[in-house]
Formats: structure tokens, sequence, C-alpha cells
């Protein structure tokens, strides 16, 4: 099961990577002239990291459709952002839980996926071996909504890809290593005058089991 200090680093990973998304999403009458509020603390992370262990729980239950119907108002209500206007007043922001409520809501979240996981019928993989293709689905969808909200594709896959790994790590999943690029066959030397230029190399879009806390 989820410990307390794995639930506390993926949210402040998730904390980390949502603060750029909040001031992409956040508009010039966003805040109506009061100062910005706040974000990047641990109970902002939890926030964004249940709306993706919902989607994995989703998923899991044959929901997915209805979680991703309503995953951009859940996407700005974790955000801590106002939903836009369409007309008339706009309705007010989802209150949040604090402190350490957001945090035990992550585990909770996280054991009932456990659980549900262990519940698969015969054939299907069963506890943390069925999650890498589950979170890759998830993390597919989550992207998709976030290219929805006007985030640009590369960012959206980014992000997405963060929000996965942080949900993983919950479960003694890791990133793969990036493999070296191996040098081409008959390579001529570098001249010595001239710096090689830098690769880059693409962010690998899956995640492998590293084993249960």
């Amino acid at each position: 099961m989820p410990t307390d200090h794995a639930c506390r680093a993926a949210a402040d990973a998730v904390a980390h990577a949502l603060g750029a998304l909040r001031e992409h999403l956040s508009g010039p009458g966003e805040h109506g002239g009061a100062p910005r509020l706040r974000y990047g603390e641990p109970v902002d992370g939890a926030a964004g990291l249940l709306v993706f262990l919902d989607g994995l729980h989703a998923e899991l239950h044959g929901a997915l459709t209805g979680w991703y119907c309503a995953l951009d108002h859940r996407i700005r209500d974790a955000l801590r952002l106002l939903p836009p206007v369409t007309g008339g007043a706009a309705p007010p922001a989802a209150r949040l839980p604090s402190g350490w409520d957001g945090l035990g809501g992550v585990r909770y979240r996280a054991e009932e996926i456990l659980t549900a996981l262990s519940a698969r019928p015969r054939g299907e993989a069963a506890g943390a071996a069925g999650l890498p293709r589950r979170l890759e689905v998830v993390e597919d969808v989550f992207a998709g909504a976030l290219r929805r909200l006007g985030v640009p594709a590369r960012e959206s896959a980014g992000l997405a890809a963060d929000m996965a790994a942080a949900a993983g790590s919950l479960f003694g999943m890791h990133p793969p290593n990036r493999p070296r690029a191996a040098a081409p066959p008959h390579a001529p030397a570098p001249d010595r005058h001239h710096a090689m230029p830098a690769v880059a190399f693409p962010q690998l879009g899956y995640l492998s089991q590293g084993g249960m806390p």
C-alpha cells in the first residue's frame, strides 16, 4: 500500500508540474484584481494527483468517458482557477480539501485502485502488473484534455507523462532510464576545434514496473 511519504512525494511532484499549467490557463482577469493565490503546496499537488487517480479508477470500472467529459472543470478546480464564464455569473470554484485531508484522499484512492486491480477477472494482469498499460491509457486521455484546454501538444504530452509518473510512483513504478545512443559505425573522429552539436532524445511515453514499495 502507498505510504504517507510516497503520497507526499507524488503530490510535491504534481504541484511542481502543474504550476506552469496554472500560469498558462490564468487569464488577465482570472483573479478579479485580487492578489494571486499562492500555488505549489502539497495540498495543491494532492488535488491534481487525485484527478489523475480518479481517471485510473474510472478506467478500471469502464467509466473513462464520463471522467474525460468532466476533466476540463476538474483540472481548473484542482488549479484553483475560476470556471470560464459562458454567460451570466461564473459559478464558484470547487472547495478543495486542506492539509492532510488531501493527501489522505490520495492514499485512499490508491488503495481502492489496488483493490480493484487484485479483483480483475482471470486472464487479465492482476495487481500492479496491470498498471503500466492502464496508466498509458489515462495519460493519453489526460493529454487530450489538456489540448482541448488550449495547451500545445508537446507540453500536453510532457505534463501528462509527469502526472502518470507521479501516479505510478505510488505503486512503486518509475519511468525507465533513457538509453544511451550508440555511436554510428565507422563514425569519423570529431574535429577537436569544433564542438559536437547537442542531441535531444524524445521523452519516453510509457512506464516500467520497478517493484512495490
